[in-house]
């Protein structure tokens, strides 16, 4: 397995089927935004490949010394192969020094994907990711944060995420 990453505006195709795909509606910014945000240089919008073949999607948004992994999903066709846990061992080489912060649905015993959740969890915690002592509510979903590389307090992330979407976006997600 080599990872790569490559600019997501090469592969559209299967960037969109996946992105479509891997994520609940509510949490899809239009495809298009993400481009136009790489564009402005605000996020790394990536195409993850194996060997120079399509294998996967990640973003990420930046700020200072603290990243925010966005988005991050492996192809159907390769998923269950250790990708997973290739892409996130290259993401953390590609930002090593920085602190990493991502969110994953809250640990809600009662969540009709319960079980998903929880093995979400035990990947990320695998794959040298910690619990943060914070939850984080957007669009309507509270989120548990998880970080590797050092605490990221909510402070930091809030700021990396209004810089990100702007600030009366955020604080309109927030409401939401």
């Amino acid at each position: 397995m080599k990872i790569q990453f490559a600019d997501a505006a090469k592969y559209q195709k299967e960037v969109k089927q996946l992105y479509k795909s891997a994520f609940p509606i509510l949490e899809q910014v239009p495809l298009f935004l993400l481009y136009r945000k790489a564009k402005q240089h605000k996020i790394d919008f990536l195409a993850v490949l194996d060997d120079g073949k399509f294998v996967g999607l990640a973003s990420a948004a930046m700020q200072g010394d603290v990243v925010i992994l966005l988005y991050l999903a492996i192809s159907d066709a390769v998923r269950g192969k250790g990708y997973g846990s290739a892409v996130l061992q290259a993401v953390q080489k590609k930002y090593a020094g920085k602190r990493i912060i991502l969110n994953i649905e809250e640990m809600d015993e009662q969540a009709a994907n319960y079980a998903q959740r929880v093995k979400r969890k035990a990947f990320y915690q695998k794959n040298g990711f910690e619990i943060l002592d914070y939850k984080v509510r957007e669009v309507s979903t509270t989120y548990d944060m998880m970080s590797c590389g050092g605490y990221v307090s909510k402070t930091e992330y809030e700021e990396v995420m209004a810089f990100y979407t702007g600030k009366v976006l955020y604080f309109i997600m927030k409401k939401i």
